[in-house]
C-alpha cells in the first residue's frame, strides 16, 4: 500500500495552542502508526488563497477540527467552507474520506459535528463509520472521576485511535463513485 497523505484542517480560533490542538496532537500520534504523511493547517493563521487546490489534490484523506463557538464551528472553518465551495464534487474532494474532531467547553459540539459531516458529505467527501468525535470539558471531568461504571458512554481521547483507524482504512479502499453535475463557473455570482 502506498503512503497516504492526511491533511488536518484546524478551524479553531486557538490555532496550535488551544484545546483543539491537543486533539490534533493525539490524532498525529495515532497516524504515526500507519504509513502516512501529515500536514496540519491552522486556518486562523495560514492563507490558502494561492495553493488550496494543490493542498486538496495532495490529500488522500482529511481531518477537520474545530472548537465549538456559540453552537457552531470557529469562524476560520466557516471562511474555509465558503472557499471550499468551488471544489464541490471535484476530484479534489470526491470520495476522499474525512474525519471530524470537535472540542467543546460545555454544549453544542454534537450538533457541530453532525452539521459538518453533512456539509462535507454533500461536497463529495466520504464520511466513514465512527469517524466523528466530540470531546468536552464535561467528559474530561467525568472520565477523571472515580466512578468509572459509565466511562464507556463518553467519548474519550483513546477513541481517537478508532477514528484514525477508520479514516486510514477508508483511504485505502477503491470505489467508483460519481458526482452530480456542479456549476463551477462562479459560485459567488449574483442570482437575484
Amino acid at each position: 500500500m502506498k503512503k497516504k497523505n492526511i491533511l488536518i484542517l484546524n478551524g479553531s480560533l486557538g490555532a496550535d495552542s488551544g484545546n483543539t490542538s491537543v486533539l490534533i496532537e493525539r490524532a498525529q500520534a495515532n497516524l504515526s502508526k500507519f504509513e502516512t504523511e501529515v500536514q496540519v493547517i491552522h486556518l486562523v493563521k495560514d492563507d490558502l488563497k494561492y495553493n488550496l487546490e494543490d493542498k486538496l489534490n495532495w490529500a488522500d484523506a482529511f481531518i477537520f477540527t474545530s472548537g465549538t463557538y456559540w453552537d457552531s464551528w470557529g469562524s476560520p472553518m466557516q471562511l474555509f467552507l465558503e472557499t471550499l465551495t468551488e471544489f464541490e464534487g471535484s476530484t479534489c474532494l470526491l470520495f476522499k474520506p474525512a474525519a471530524i474532531l470537535i472540542s467543546m467547553h460545555s454544549v453544542g459540539g454534537k450538533s457541530v459535528l453532525s452539521r459538518l459531516q453533512g456539509i462535507l458529505n454533500t461536497m463529495g467527501l466520504l464520511i466513514p463509520p465512527m469517524s466523528g468525535f466530540v470531546y468536552a470539558l464535561t467528559s474530561h471531568l467525568a472520565l477523571d472521576s472515580k466512578n468509572n461504571s459509565f466511562h464507556d458512554d463518553f467519548w474519550s481521547l483513546e477513541d481517537l485511535e478508532i477514528i484514525i483507524h477508520n479514516l486510514v482504512t477508508a483511504a485505502n479502499k477503491q470505489q467508483n463513485f460519481k458526482s452530480w453535475p456542479i456549476d463551477h463557473k462562479d459560485p459567488k455570482r449574483r442570482w437575484l
